[in-house]
């Protein structure tokens, strides 16, 4: 019983290590796109305008 309740603390450990892990990954991923978003529609601004 004991190797049972071991086993399932160490997979829900590492199961909420990669759900952290994988949330991580998308907030950069968000942050990245965010910054992408704004830097296209600044250049998108200062072509337009020249034209």
């Amino acid at each position: 019983m004991e190797y049972m309740q071991n086993l399932l603390q160490r997979d829900l450990g590492s199961s909420l290590l990669s759900i952290a892990v994988i949330f991580g990954w998308l907030g950069l991923f968000f942050v990245f796109l965010r910054i992408l978003t704004i830097s296209i529609k600044r250049i998108l601004e200062v072509i337009f305008k020249k034209s």
